[in-house]
């Protein structure tokens, strides 16, 4: 007998081998790769990477005016954590920001500023899309006014969290430093404390994920929409992926890729354009994710839905 169907019965036969084979873990693993291939994710988030290019400089332009308007005091805050983005993407972006400074007015408030909310929102529109094919909806299941109240709610609700996040850190540190003598704050709360206040951007975005992965897609109506555990679990995985990405990635660049004698001045938007396309592929992996993790739970708690059942979805 051909000694690898031996071992291969054996292997088959093994308890911790079947316990492997029917894991959950290995189902959402195999099905997170057949939901990549088939959706094409790594062209989506290329497509995703284009728009969201074309709607940076806009969506610069409509956040600083807002924080210029509501918190100008507070913009060296944000220019500081721009300071956490990878390589030389901040002195790529800083002209740009320098310009919007110094270039505000009431006219650019009031008029260019709807203006660049709506060239902003585009990139939102290619990840509403990429989210129905995630959730196999399809590409073109929404209308496209439907599509465009979607990505500009989202593009407000993502400045707005910002300006919370900002909100409460500043005058969060300035509430803790002014009544530390009159509530008996010791220097270990004002510690931990500091350490909050770089959670709080983190949190922030694991709630505007969640919100953006159960209202952008359109779900098929009798299925319904996904529970809030899925997607803030989800969210939570992604928005972890993403800071670790952009932390290796800014190492990588500015350790080990010598970028620079490639790329020469352009150094900086090519670094940023890498990372934008990771950000797509690791936002639009955690819908595939979603929908991944609603197959498993159909999967292993339905055993009599056929359509579950099929050959393909089984771990051999």
């Amino acid at each position: 007998m051909d000694p690898w169907v031996v071992m291969r019965h054996r292997l088959n036969e093994a308890q911790w081998f079947k316990r492997l084979r029917d894991s959950r873990a290995l189902y959402i693993g195999k099905r997170l790769y057949q939901r990549y291939m088939d959706d094409d994710v790594g062209m989506l988030a290329a497509a995703a990477t284009y728009y969201l290019i074309l709607a940076l400089v806009p969506f610069m332009i409509f956040l600083f005016n807002i924080i210029l308007f509501v918190a100008a005091s507070q913009i060296d805050t944000v220019l500081r954590y721009m300071q956490y983005l990878p390589g030389d993407v901040p002195a790529t972006l800083a002209p740009v920001v320098t310009d919007i400074i110094e270039q505000r007015s009431t006219t650019v408030l009031s008029i260019g500023l709807l203006l660049a909310l709506w060239s902003s929102s585009k990139g939102i529109d290619t990840l509403i899309r990429a989210t129905d094919i995630a959730f196999q909806t399809g590409k073109n299941v929404q209308s496209y006014i439907r599509v465009k109240t979607k990505s500009i709610l989202f593009t407000l609700l993502i400045v707005g969290t910002m300006l919370a996040s900002l909100g409460i850190t500043v005058f969060g540190n300035l509430i803790v430093k002014t009544f530390m003598g009159v509530l008996g704050l010791t220097k270990e709360f004002l510690f931990f404390w500091r350490i909050g206040t770089y959670l709080i951007p983190f949190v922030a975005m694991i709630l505007v994920l969640a919100v953006f992965y159960r209202y952008a897609p359109r779900f098929v109506e009798h299925e319904g929409r996904t529970p809030w555990s899925h997607t803030l679990t989800s969210a939570a995985i992604v928005t972890t992926i993403w800071v670790a990405m952009t932390g290796a990635y800014g190492f990588y660049v500015s350790n080990i890729a010598n970028m620079g004698a490639t790329y020469g001045s352009l150094v900086g938007l090519m670094i940023l354009f890498i990372w934008l396309n990771l950000t797509s592929l690791i936002f639009i992996m955690g819908a595939e994710f979603i929908a991944a993790f609603d197959d498993m739970h159909l999967f292993f708690t339905v055993p009599r839905r056929k359509d579950y059942q099929t050959e393909d979805f089984r771990i051999v």
